[in-house]
């Protein structure tokens, strides 16, 4: 079955953040006019891989969220690297969880954005991030915890 792209708004701050108005997640038709998510978001909250949502078809032809019908338990966090010799030891922390992992790149900012399953212990990989956090190596966000 082919996949499709959801459009989720977002509302970029005075500062200019996020750096994009719009983010599109990968999304895979399922029944009834639903759709289950296909990657893990930077930037659109209260989403996460694998949820099913529903989305409006506009005029152009998009699709555009309109709501999560039912969570997959998957956490999304979203880490902007401040420390370019970091990836390599988040990368290491996140080895072997059946974590999905993406990276992208807008403008000068490099970030990470994360789906962990709701079986992983979350707890010794948020304490990771706060350390992180506390040397200035990196910025993270929980856009579902």
């Amino acid at each position: 079955m082919p996949t499709t792209k959801i459009e989720f708004r977002l509302e970029v701050d005075e500062e200019g953040y996020p750096p994009i108005s719009v983010e599109s997640l990968n999304a895979q038709p399922i029944e009834d006019g639903a759709f289950e998510i296909l990657n893990t978001p930077f930037f659109a909250e209260n989403v996460a891989y694998a949820d099913t949502v529903t989305a409006t078809l506009q005029q152009d032809g998009s699709l555009l969220f309109e709501s999560v019908v039912k969570f997959s338990g998957f956490r999304a966090i979203s880490i902007i690297l401040l420390d370019d010799s970091l990836d390599a030891h988040l990368l290491d922390l996140l080895r072997g969880l059946q974590c999905v992992i993406e990276y992208g790149e807008f403008g000068a900012t490099r970030m990470f954005a994360i789906g962990i399953p709701e079986a992983v212990n979350y707890d010794p990989i948020r304490a990771s991030l706060e350390e992180y956090k506390r040397l200035g190596k990196l910025s993270y966000a929980e856009l579902v915890a």
